[in-house]
């Protein structure tokens, strides 16, 4: 491994399990071991192997930010866990350069009968920071936290939330050369997220490298160099986020239909690409990725132009969303071939506007087939400053989609698309019809050649 280059050097890394079907086997194994060493034979087996994670070799550049991906018991937390050094790798070898600090599982290193202060500086240690280094950042801690005077109250009679931000708070103040996040999102309120995606910007901006598990392939197209797809503990691909993303997602609708045509054959209703995703049990108990699930958005299609529902602690509602022409007339039809303007109006739903912010737009058919999605920073243009209220649009000149129904999901994210300010799902249905003869999704371009021998 190149040190001034390469902060995480991975290779050859596996992790095997032992499964037992029944508890006793465990200790039956154990007496059949020490039997078997005391006649010179050789022992029995009563577990089954898994392995979480077989075979996989990367490296990170020192400064990159690399996402890693995959569906639930792929091998991600599992990963994640060998490179911090938490769970000891069956195969191969890991090798960082830098202090490293993982947001894994919070609270870990944490002891519930000490105060809040006391577990600043115990987990702090931990995290290899000195006493004298914990003192000048003690502040910057519990403010961050912000528990107030229960920073003096032993931690077991804390909320869950406080306890999210404390151990988020002391973990992100080690100034670490390596970050090691599962899903960063994944704790306290929407204010207190806000926050910690700030915080979690300025440690990017000063050249920390970054590795994280999201769900979210906006998330990692817009903020990662590179990106990691694992697939029951395999490597499938590691290079360029945008290649790897679109990897990911074809496989994704692969298995999609798949399970559709099962559910289909056994007289049942299709899944989501998010109930896929939560049904993933390739991982056996006690080894389950700790990453959160997709939200399964719900099943109503608000018509055009109706108002949108607010989502708790979200900087913005969105207030209508319709189809027109390019002129401006309002339509929910068009034929294959015209083009089509989506609108969405949104307004703040407090004075405390963010700096900046951007924009989604996803396009499905009715059956929730992924048709494309993107987002204007993924488009090339910078964030847009915050605003108080507006409307955002979309032109889509000359719509090559087939006769069908479809529908929209639309969103305002943060200036750097990572967290959602509002959003709204399965809207603004409309129909497309043709007048030739073509089956699928779209129609290509095309030009027919012949060319015939007697």
């Amino acid at each position: 491994m190149c040190s001034d280059t390469v902060s995480i050097h991975v290779e050859n890394l596996g992790k095997r399990y032992s499964i037992y079907s029944k508890p006793q086997d465990r200790l039956k194994e154990a007496l059949v071991a020490r039997s078997a060493g005391i006649f010179g034979r050789s022992a029995r087996s009563y577990a089954q192997e898994f392995w979480a994670l077989s075979d996989v070799s990367f490296d990170v550049k020192k400064g990159e930010t690399v996402g890693i991906v995959g569906r639930n018991g792929s091998g991600k937390s599992t990963l994640l866990q060998m490179i911090c050094g938490t769970v000891t790798p069956t195969t191969g070898s890991v090798k960082t350069n830098g202090r490293v600090a993982a947001l894994l599982e919070l609270g870990a290193g944490f002891n519930p009968e000490f105060t809040g202060r006391e577990n600043v500086y115990l987990n702090a240690s931990l995290l290899g920071l000195t006493r004298e280094q914990i003192d000048q950042r003690f502040d910057s801690i519990a403010g961050f936290a912000d528990i107030g005077e229960f920073i003096e109250s032993p931690v077991k009679k804390y909320s869950s939330g406080m306890f999210a931000r404390l151990a988020f708070s002391v973990a992100i103040h080690t100034e670490p050369d390596i970050l090691i996040v599962d899903e960063i999102l994944a704790v306290g309120d929407a204010a207190f997220q806000r926050r910690c995606l700030k915080k979690f910007y300025e440690i990017r901006d000063m050249g920390c490298t970054i590795l994280f598990v999201s769900h979210d392939q906006y998330q990692v197209k817009s903020i990662c160099q590179r990106a990691l797809y694992l697939e029951r503990g395999v490597q499938k691909a590691f290079g360029a986020a945008g290649k790897v993303i679109d990897q990911y997602t074809i496989d994704m609708q692969a298995a999609l239909r798949e399970f559709e045509a099962k559910e289909e054959a056994a007289g049942k209703h299709p899944v989501t690409p998010a109930a896929l995703d939560e049904l993933d049990t390739s991982n056996p108990p006690g080894t389950e990725d700790a990453a959160g699930d997709v939200e399964v958005t719900p099943a109503g299609v608000p018509g055009p132009g109706a108002a949108y529902r607010k989502e708790p602690d979200r900087l913005y509602e969105i207030d209508e969303i319709w189809l027109s022409t390019p002129e401006g007339e309002r339509i929910d039809a068009i034929s294959t071939g015209d083009s089509l303007k989506l609108n969405v109006r949104f307004h703040a739903v407090t004075s405390m506007v963010p700096d900046d912010m951007s924009f989604v737009f996803n396009l499905y058919r009715h059956d929730d087939l992924y048709i494309c999605g993107t987002t204007t920073l993924m488009d090339g243009y910078k964030a847009h400053a915050g605003a108080s209220s507006g409307v955002f649009s979309v032109n889509f000149p000359n719509v090559p989609l087939l006769s069908g129904s479809y529908k929209w999901r639309v969103a305002i994210n943060d200036g750097r698309g990572f967290v959602v300010h509002a959003e709204a799902n399965n809207v603004c249905p409309f129909q497309i019809s043709d007048d030739f003869e073509a089956v699928g999704v779209m129609s290509l371009p095309r030009q027919w050649e012949f060319e015939f021998s007697q």
